[in-house]
């Protein structure tokens, strides 16, 4: 029996799934405009300089979403995303030794949290993106 108890608890349910793969999104977007910048990161640069700019903007909403990542998911969740996030943090900060591509460099951290991701629902595997943004935009 169907009770409207059961009712706004599926209903709950419903809107937290939701909710988390909206901000499951949001990190994914980000995440992708943070490689982009990574992979365009220029040798020289200064706090004034266009690529800083929109980068420290772009860094900015990734930590944003980082945190709600830890608030939104199981804690396992959170470990995988934040480890993709510090990898990313270094590679645009620092910058990569000469020879390394951004796209090796964040090979493992960066499907090892979709996975994450993908286990905390049960989905099957292929249900999240896994491309480098730098092998999709160039500019």
């Amino acid at each position: 029996m169907i009770t409207p108890a059961t009712t706004r608890s599926s209903q709950r349910s419903e809107a937290r799934r939701g909710e988390r793969l909206a901000l499951l999104e949001r990190f994914i977007d980000v995440s992708t405009e943070a490689e982009r910048c990574a992979c365009a990161r220029p040798s020289e640069r200064d706090d004034t300089h266009t690529w800083y700019l929109t980068t420290r903007e772009i860094m900015a909403r990734f930590w944003v979403a980082d945190r709600l990542i830890r608030i939104q998911f199981p804690l396992p969740v959170h470990d995988a995303a934040h480890a993709h996030f510090l990898d990313l943090d270094r590679t645009v900060g620092e910058g990569l030794p000469d020879g390394e591509s951004v796209r090796d460099y964040l090979e493992d951290n960066r499907p090892a949290s979709l996975d994450a991701a993908r286990a905390s629902w049960g989905s099957a595997p292929g249900d999240l993106l896994r491309d480098s943004p730098c092998e999709v935009v160039r500019d």
